[in-house]
């Protein structure tokens, strides 16, 4: 047993599905003649026209063996395709316009017959610049499932659906492909784009921080009142403001040497080519910072503080969620 994956071949973007082959899909199911199939299909009616004019038996006999077994490959791929339950799972975070990892489960619900030669791929009649690797697997046991690793590549931030799939196979004479489409799953969230340049500032210490817009606070400097987290400082309490609210607040600002830093990122619209670039620019530099020590990052959007200065990976991760959602819709 051999299971493979790679990257899909051929353009990324998807062929326009033929005539024939939209009238063949039905019910969530598609079937493609291949070129051997078409000649098999050809050679077939030429027997058959053979056989009904010279009326011989053997010319005869050919032709029903030609027809079953075209019957026959048919039964066995439909088979094949209505026995295996496809999932695919992203694994970790996945940004905008870069190869993420994931997993193809594939469930062989029959527990008594094994399944062949079955793959998930994208399905090529949607137009679309989202691509998930294709994946093989040569043999799945009755009532196993295997997992197969795998790349996608989501081109925009923020929730989106995978592209959609098909489970297909040839199996058993590869004189057609028969398809099964998937179901679309549930969204998942997808972060900006983090520029090259973020990771090499991430290692320099004296490197810039980027393009991004940005207020480092000074000792004493006021920028705004964020609620009180466990680990505060007791001296940064604001406490004419608790008195007026009710809770613990403290002051935005810099102590005991430890640096914020307020990415500030103004109004726009997602899908705008100048706005994607700011909020690339607001994650790579959020990135780059919060991988140094002693540095706090927060981000504003407009006049609104949208995350409040923090540090450590979980921050990073507010961040680049904050950014993956925000913006206007189109």
């Amino acid at each position: 047993m051999a299971i493979t994956s790679g990257p899909r071949s051929g353009p990324t973007r998807p062929r326009r599905a033929s005539l024939l082959r939209r009238a063949l899909s039905a019910r969530g199911r598609s079937l493609e003649i291949t070129r051997a199939g078409w000649l098999f299909i050809l050679l077939t009616l030429a027997v058959g026209f053979a056989a009904i004019n010279s009326g011989a038996n053997l010319l005869h006999a050919i032709f029903g063996a030609q027809m079953a077994l075209i019957v026959g490959s048919g039964i066995l791929s439909e088979s094949m395709v209505r026995r295996t339950v496809a999932r695919r799972v992203t694994v970790g975070e996945i940004y905008a316009g870069q190869a993420g990892a994931m997993r193809v489960e594939l469930t062989n619900v029959d527990p008594r017959v094994d399944v062949f030669s079955v793959s998930v791929e994208d399905d090529d009649r949607v137009a679309t610049q989202d691509v998930c690797a294709p994946v093989f697997a040569v043999r799945i046991g009755a009532g196993r499932t295997l997992e197969v690793p795998a790349t996608v590549t989501l081109s925009r931030r923020g929730r989106h659906l995978m592209p959609a799939a098909v489970v297909a196979t040839r199996f058993p004479f590869g004189l057609f492909v028969k398809r099964r489409e998937l179901p679309r799953g549930l969204p998942i969230l997808v972060y900006p784009r983090v520029l090259a340049t973020a990771i090499e500032n991430a290692e320099n210490p004296r490197a810039d921080l980027g393009d991004a817009p940005q207020r480092r606070a000074r000792v004493g400097e006021f920028f705004a009142l964020r609620d009180y987290r466990d680990g505060d400082d007791l001296r940064r309490i604001h406490w004419p403001a608790v008195a007026r609210l009710g809770r613990p607040v403290v002051r935005e600002h810099e102590a005991d040497g430890d640096r914020e830093i307020i990415l500030e990122l103004g109004h726009g619209r997602t899908g705008d080519p100048v706005f994607e670039q700011q909020v690339e620019a607001c994650a790579s530099a959020a990135v780059a910072s919060l991988t140094r020590e002693a540095v706090a990052v927060g981000l504003r959007y407009g006049p609104d503080l949208l995350v409040a200065p923090g540090s450590g990976d979980e921050q990073r991760r507010r961040v680049l969620e904050a950014l993956a959602l925000v913006g206007d819709p189109e």
